[in-house]
């Protein structure tokens, strides 16, 4: 979803930019969709009066409301993303995708304590009379008024007039556009791809199991005989309890790592401000700062730190360590959702920049402030008068222009190059090129769960011939033998092989970078 989007958005002409449409458009039906989520049932049946017709409708109608969330805010993430990668400079990009994955944490760490909150005794009937429908109506109001600061805040370029080649806009041409993008990626983008691919690999497998993983081990090792086995108990609920507490200290994990991590990582391509200490400390501050790793390097320390980690899981007997290793991987999560799309950023960039202008392949595109916008035709006088102003600036201010600077009239151009049949790859591809980053990112989804499946087949088949073990009905599932291997340590070991994948994918990233 997120790479159509993705073409379709860097060819919009909208006035209202290219990014922020969309991102209304998806905000308003996700928040449709989870009221629809939390309502589906009173709104069915307002329509339907038998009760197994209304069951049945019920359950198709939850279920389209979950896929089509899953689409619009998709939708959502690709635009907000390539904001980031449309408005700032390459030496903004590494901070700019931090910030996006500090706030990101904060979202989790917000959800979390909230979801531990009996919501039905703070607030009673108001916002629903469940637990679910109150969660729907808060991360509605959150994700409308998270959206709307965005789009209220951010001064984004308008696309006034495509490029001759990008100017149809059918499905066939959508289509070979992506098809095309994601076959002939540039050199570096591609072995950004790769690094991702290989990473959300183990990723998946952590992200889906572990907070099982943490829960299951403890009915294991831990619980006492008749915790597990007791008709009383909820296995269900104590597990996902146990996971949750986790997850809350991996979320710390992250969000401190997220907020440190950025200030120890070098940015590139500073501009040409150059600070100054005072010359008593300049040596060793100088020896400080070259010590610093640039975000590449610290993206393969990432992998290292959760492959070494997750390498542990298959040796973990008691809840504790399990906690242990969970926490630590919030480490190495902080770093790789900021590193791919800062990344990504400054290739796209890069893309863009050192080129002049060329009016046979010139996209104009214009800066928007404040609530009114207005599309300006760019026409041979404008183009001539501005070259000129350019002229008695200077060579670097012209460079700077040219880097999606303001200019005095508002006029910013971007060059394509002269063959038309090519499609231009500078900045206004970033939606195309984060999207095919996407798809990189959820192709392991599909690999993770054939290996997990792989796994749960050989180390935990069918468990009918336990059925009369005296088990509850919501514990049966849980594997407690604690002689045999324990199949989701298994799995996590295996996403350990894929992150060390993923740091040879990220050596040879470095290596292209350096040539």
């Amino acid at each position: 979803m997120q790479p159509v989007v993705g073409v379709i958005a860097d060819r919009s002409t909208s006035k209202y930019g290219r990014r922020r449409p969309f991102m209304v458009m998806g905000t308003i039906i996700v928040s449709f969709c989870l009221i629809m989520l939390g309502w589906t049932s009173e709104i069915v049946g307002l329509f339907i009066r038998n009760e197994d017709t209304r069951k049945s409708v019920t359950v198709i109608v939850a279920v389209l409301s979950i896929y089509v969330l899953d689409f619009a805010i998709n939708a959502v993430q690709a635009c907000s993303r390539s904001l980031i990668v449309d408005t700032l400079p390459i030496s903004s990009q590494q901070a700019g995708s931090a910030w996006a994955t500090r706030l990101s944490t904060v979202g989790h760490l917000v959800g979390y304590f909230i979801g531990t909150l009996d919501m039905v005794a703070i607030f009673g009937t108001f916002l629903g009379d469940t637990q679910f429908k109150k969660m729907c109506i808060i991360s509605a109001a959150f994700f409308l008024f998270s959206v709307g600061v965005t789009c209220w805040a951010v001064r984004e370029r308008i696309l006034v007039e495509p490029a001759a080649s990008e100017r149809e806009t059918s499905s066939f041409k959508v289509l070979s556009t992506l098809i095309h993008r994601t076959i002939y990626l540039p050199a570096r983008i591609q072995a950004i791809c790769w690094v991702q691919f290989w990473s959300w690999l183990g990723w998946f497998i952590f992200l889906f199991y572990s907070s099982t993983w943490v829960g299951e081990t403890y009915f294991r090792y831990d619980a006492p005989k008749q915790s597990a086995s007791s008709a009383s108990s909820d296995t269900l609920g104590d597990i996902g309890r146990l996971g949750s507490l986790s997850l809350v200290i991996f979320s710390i994990v992250s969000f401190i790592a997220a907020v440190t991590l950025p200030h120890a990582v070098s940015t590139p391509e500073v501009p040409s401000y150059t600070y100054r200490p005072p010359p008593s400390i300049a040596k060793q501050l100088h020896r400080v700062v070259n010590l610093r790793p640039d975000l590449v390097t610290t993206w393969g320390f990432a992998h290292a730190i959760f492959a070494v980690t997750m390498a542990f899981a298959p040796f973990v007997h008691s809840v504790h360590m399990a906690t242990v290793l969970v926490g630590i991987a919030g480490l190495p999560w902080a770093i790789v959702c900021w590193a791919p799309f800062s990344e990504m950023g400054v290739e796209i960039n890069k893309l863009a920049s050192g080129t002049g202008l060329d009016p046979r392949g010139t996209h104009a595109l214009v800066t928007t402030s404040g609530p009114t916008y207005q599309q300006v035709p760019v026409h041979e006088l404008e183009q001539e008068m501005l070259e000129t102003e350019l002229a008695e600036i200077g060579r670097r201010d012209i460079q700077s222009h040219h880097r999606a600077r303001n200019t005095s009239d508002g006029i910013l151009r971007l060059r394509h190059d002269s063959d038309a049949a090519d499609p231009p790859s500078t900045g206004e591809l970033a939606g195309i090129y984060l999207g095919v980053l996407n798809v990189y990112t959820t192709l392991p989804q599909f690999v993770g769960t054939f290996v997990a499946w792989i796994v749960f087949s050989i180390l935990e088949p069918s468990k009918q011939e336990d059925s009369g073990n005296g088990q509850p009905e919501d514990s049966k599932w849980l594997d407690l033998k604690k002689e045999a291997p324990n199949a989701i340590s298994v799995c996590l070991f295996v996403g350990a092989i894929f992150a060390v994948v993923a740091v040879e994918s990220t050596r040879r990233l470095k290596k292209l970078q350096h040539q």
